[in-house]
């Protein structure tokens, strides 16, 4: 979720010692009253919907050595690949990590730096040096590679920055095999995966995705850079997050690039609130006009849901009663 720019509280049957709200601040605080009353305490929260979307991008790519001719070609096409990044208007920022499930450094973000930025020096360069992952072997787990790259201990120690909590996440698996995450995510390796992709979109309110560029699903295929196996784990869960897939053996991304805008170009849809509404008094407006049977309300933790996202650079308004449980 974006923060809001501002936040502004209006009070019309409280004293002003119940809520204080600090213009230009999240800040938001509750305080005990020490002679209580039947007075209800309404608010009004404003959000400022983005107008830069904001993307963590995760490569993972297979190392193991038939890869090398497909490695060589992504780094080849990292000029072009962070120019279109920067050509969508995209705040983004990019780790990269290999599928190599048994080494030390298993979901550890590569390169130096390790988080690549529009405002990292000669970006391209250091996004070359990631994608040239140091050689590993089967078996490879893109799945459990991620997995371990995004979740703890790794998450706020090796890859510290990375996840950023108001940010879109997408994930591009780049392999020859088919995924081999058993060990890391149990039999059904896509299944448990989509629920982490779950878990992201909730915490940040932001949408999530995995793009495959892999061996075509059922048949494999045969390209410039020999032979890849089927990639139908990964296309499975390509396709039940909305993400791309692409073959391995054409060693083009664009049609995944091209996903990357489509995903996060809407902004955002969730709306975290800084109290408990009483569910009926909730009014929601964006940039003045009152939408009506086209979100919901979450209670846990308290949230306002848009069936689709407001415009970009949109202001959402929410006025609601503090449910009495909190005030008191």
């Amino acid at each position: 979720m974006s923060p809001p720019t501002a936040r502004h509280f209006l009070l019309p049957r409280c004293t002003l010692g119940c809520v204080v709200g600090l213009v230009g601040c999240t800040e938001f605080v509750l305080r005990d009253n020490p002679e209580p009353t039947d007075d209800e305490v309404e608010v009004t929260e404003t959000f400022k919907q983005v107008d830069r979307p904001r993307v963590d991008l995760l490569f993972v790519v297979d190392n193991t050595a038939s890869m090398e001719p497909a490695r060589a070609a992504l780094a080849d096409a990292a000029e072009s690949f962070v120019a279109t990044l920067d050509a969508d208007q995209l705040a983004w920022q990019l780790g990269v990590v290999s599928t190599d499930l048994d080494s030390h450094l298993s979901g550890v973000l590569q390169g130096e730096p390790w988080i690549i930025t529009p405002a990292t020096t000669d970006g391209p360069a250091a996004l070359a040096r990631a994608l040239d992952v140091a050689p590993g072997q089967a078996p490879t787990g893109g799945l459990g590679a991620a997995t371990r790259a995004l979740t703890e201990p790794r998450r706020s120690t090796d890859n510290r920055g990375f996840r950023r909590p108001d940010a879109a996440l997408h994930i591009v698996v780049i392999s020859d095999a088919d995924d081999q995450s058993g060990s890391v995510l149990g039999v059904e390796p896509a299944e448990a995966f989509l629920e982490l992709l779950d878990d992201e979109a909730t915490m940040s309110g932001h949408p999530t995705a995995l793009s495959a560029v892999v061996g075509d699903p059922g048949t494999g295929c045969t390209g410039l850079a020999g032979t890849a196996l089927p990639g139908d784990i990964y296309a499975e869960v390509a396709e039940a997050s909305d993400g791309a897939v692409a073959s391995i053996c054409d060693a083009d991304l664009g049609t995944v690039v091209r996903q990357l805008g489509t995903l996060v170009q809407d902004g955002t849809r969730r709306f975290e609130l800084q109290a408990v509404p009483v569910p009926d008094t909730v009014r929601v407006e964006v940039d003045g006009v009152r939408l009506d049977g086209v979100w919901e309300l979450d209670l846990d933790p308290p949230a306002i849901v848009l069936d689709t996202p407001p415009p970009l650079g949109s202001a959402l308004s929410v006025r609601y009663t503090i449910a009495r449980s909190v005030t008191e």
